[in-house]
């Protein structure tokens, strides 16, 4: 018993304190039972020990034992907050507001607390560039849980260090294990897809683009519609001049000089991508560039317009979530990132915005009509123009400055 113990312990000190090599002490009596023979405690030269009538313990064992005893309690305390960790009671996620955060709320989020009762929280307010400022800021107290970014962002996100590393085995990710392979990525579990093109009016255009380069056509001063550079793919414009004089996307200087004549045009640079939407259904704007499956969002306003594959190639585009690098929630985390893999929730997305979903399944849960809307041509995927959003990434500060001098200057 651990009474026992510490008596033998003391009697061991009180030996070597005074030079005695044997010590006995009455064993306690317990009322109404016969008393025990006195236990005698003997200590033996080279730490061994003999055993006269009692229990006889080395020094060093009592220790180890002792020591074993008091630090069960104290293990059991520090393992309660790691237990505390894995459950709790919300995860907070950032993403865009509007027609988005709204449909990620009843679709994604509704069926994620239904399957763990945990919250989700929707962080709103930052653009994507500037949530990846916040959860760089906050790395050492991290508040956030996941976030959501454009594939053009992506590689940023993990040059800051704020995107975790995607555990591809992890037990709590089935769904993410079932992704079209062309889109794995190891940072980042992409959600949505569909392809960067033009939008026009077609009452207020006679004569239809066909390529990006009809972007810069004269007619259309004041009424053309564009991502500013926060945007998700507000970068894009400078690989998509280049394009439009028939160089490389990665020719920065042909994109500049035809950022330039674009801004002289005098552009609605729009914020995110409702705003780009609503100019087109105001008929602010008679031209942009979109995704051709919120076209069919704007066609539903009951607007004329048609989307054009442009002739230079069209630029891929992808969206999904990100878990943040020190969350305090991983485990949490993931099974979100399950949820937005699940092929019983992404035709959400179809339904509302016409885009893909990533999950192998998803295509077969949509009606035949959704399906030929999210589907594009294999010819039109041949000749799509393969970014080297790495490159942007490296270069997007000395575009972010050099494309705020040419718009102010406009």
């Amino acid at each position: 018993s651990m009474r026992g113990l510490c008596r033998a312990w003391r009697e061991s000190w009180i030996r070597r304190r005074t030079g005695t090599r044997e010590a006995r002490f009455p064993a306690p009596r317990r009322p109404g039972l016969t008393p025990p023979r006195e236990n005698t405690i003997r200590t033996v030269d080279n730490h061994r020990s003999t055993r006269t009538g009692g229990c006889i313990m080395r020094r060093r064992q009592i220790l180890k034992a002792t020591g074993a005893v008091l630090a069960a309690p104290i293990l059991a305390q520090l393992a309660r907050p790691f237990d505390a960790l894995a459950k709790t009671d919300q995860v907070v996620i950032m993403t865009w507001g509007g027609l988005w955060g709204d449909a990620m709320r009843d679709n994604v989020d509704t069926a994620y607390q239904k399957a763990t009762g945990i919250k989700v929280v929707q962080d709103r307010s930052a653009s994507p560039v500037e949530r990846i400022t916040k959860l760089k800021v906050s790395l050492d107290n991290q508040t956030v849980d996941l976030f959501q970014l454009a594939d053009g962002l992506v590689p940023l996100a993990v040059k800051q260090g704020v995107a975790e590393k995607l555990n591809r085995a992890s037990p709590r990710m089935p769904n993410v294990r079932n992704m079209i392979p062309a889109f794995w990525n190891d940072y980042w579990v992409p959600q949505i897809f569909s392809i960067t093109g033009i939008i026009y009016n077609t009452k207020q255009v006679k004569n239809p683009p066909t390529g990006w380069a009809d972007l810069w056509r004269p007619e259309f001063k004041g009424r053309i519609v564009l991502p500013e550079i926060s945007h998700s793919i507000g970068s894009y414009i400078i690989p998509i001049g280049a394009l439009a004089q028939g160089k490389s996307p990665k020719d920065e200087a042909a994109g500049f000089e035809m950022l330039k004549k674009m801004a002289d045009l005098r552009p609605i640079w729009a914020k995110d991508t409702d705003t780009m939407m609503n100019a087109m259904r105001t008929e602010d704007a008679v031209i942009g560039i979109l995704y051709k499956s919120q076209t069919y969002t704007v066609k539903g306003w009951n607007t004329p317009v048609e989307w054009v594959y442009p002739k230079e190639g069209g630029i891929a585009f992808t969206s999904g979530t990100c878990i943040a690098k020190n969350t305090k929630n991983l485990e949490a985390a993931e099974e979100y990132l399950n949820v937005t893999m699940d092929p019983e929730v992404q035709p959400f997305a179809a339904k509302i915005y016409n885009y893909g979903g990533t999950n192998k399944d998803t295509l077969a849960r949509l009606s035949p009509e959704l399906q030929e809307r999210v589907k594009f041509p294999q010819d039109q995927l041949d000749r799509l123009v393969k970014l080297d959003l790495e490159f942007m990434g490296d270069h997007r500060a000395a575009w972010v400055e050099r494309w705020n001098k040419v718009v102010a200057g406009s």
